[in-house]
């Protein structure tokens, strides 16, 4: 498949040219947004209000945060910072929950994620690299 200049397509769909191609391509994207945006998610419970987030260990020192069902709506913390409240320097996310989460981990009330990698090596190949 070859681009022509100002091509306006961003990517080649191949549901056309190459259906089997574009059925691959199509349960590849479903297994990368479970893997990367599902999969290995626990509940954490805030210690201060109860607001509940979803959180992805994925090491000692890395989080996935998931405020979903608009929970991040009922935290007071970040309720404050959206009307105007002052955002303390390097604060990106409420640390009442951070302390939550930290406490749950220490406590092995959440675990490391596992299973978010890929299920298979030829998985995340990129499918528009042709070696030369």
């Amino acid at each position: 498949m070859t681009f022509k200049q100002n091509d306006s397509r961003r990517a080649p769909t191949w549901d056309e040219t190459d259906p089997a191609r574009a059925a691959q391509l199509h349960a590849d994207t479903s297994l990368d947004r479970e893997t990367y945006t599902r999969a290995g998610f626990q509940p954490v419970d805030c210690r201060s209000c109860g607001t509940r987030a979803f959180v992805r260990k994925n090491s000692d020192k890395h989080t996935s945060i998931q405020w979903r069902g608009g929970s991040d709506q009922q935290c007071p913390v970040l309720s404050e910072w959206r009307s105007g409240g002052e955002i303390p320097e390097g604060e990106d996310t409420c640390p009442r929950m951070l302390a939550s989460i930290h406490y749950a981990y220490s406590e092995g009330l959440i675990t490391l994620a596992e299973g978010v990698d890929p299920v298979d090596a030829e998985h995340m190949v990129n499918p528009f690299y042709a070696p030369e």
